[in-house]
């Protein structure tokens, strides 16, 4: 016992430099996995005005998901708080008011998926003719099923209060543009027609 207290105390810095590494280790693994990896990721790799046109051009082809303002916009490296799970962390979507509960597809597809989902609520996918998908979740009802076809401006859903991981925000439209397989952000500028 003496022997592995004293190799203790004269190798303590480096077995403490060991456990900082290991936790370290394991706090990148459950980010990674959690997703919250976005929030480091590097904008060196991207020329300035990458994407920029491209982003231009799927914008000018939507419709508003939703008629209301913005409640929490999308951040993709930027920490935001959740009043709901009291921690701060990136929002992978935007949260839309809908003052009249309608959420609207935002462009031309086919639903993939409608499903609940215990953190998001009540959820639709929509597979877009460009390969892109839109997803729409914490609705409170649900107007469409798997397979069907929808247009830009059709109603989808009605917002709500479905999703637990975003209680606290009140009824609303948790949106989410996919590209690629990951969420990207999207401005709409124009509100539809009523």
């Amino acid at each position: 016992m003496k022997k592995v207290i004293s190799f203790v105390k004269k190798h303590a810095p480096a077995l403490c430099a060991c456990v900082l590494a290991g936790v370290f280790a394991l706090s990148a693994v459950w980010l990674r996995a959690s997703g919250v990896e976005r929030v480091f990721l590097s904008q060196k790799e991207k020329a300035p005005n990458q994407g920029i046109e491209d982003k231009r051009e799927i914008e000018n082809k939507m419709h508003p998901p939703s008629a209301g303002d913005v409640l929490v916009r999308f951040s993709k490296e930027e920490l935001s708080y959740n009043s709901t799970t009291r921690v701060y962390e990136i929002h992978a979507g935007t949260d839309f008011f809908c003052p009249d509960g309608k959420v609207f597809s935002v462009m031309d597809g086919r639903v993939e998926d409608v499903f609940y989902d215990f953190l998001w609520g009540n959820t639709i996918i929509v597979l877009h003719e460009n390969g892109d998908k839109s997803l729409y979740a914490s609705l409170s009802d649900v107007f469409v099923s798997k397979g069907n076809r929808v247009r830009a401006g059709d109603v989808i859903g009605k917002s709500g209060t479905s999703a637990a991981i975003e209680e606290k925000t009140g009824p609303h439209l948790h949106f989410e543009y996919i590209k690629n397989g990951k969420s990207y952000p999207i401005s709409f500028t124009t509100a539809p027609e009523a």
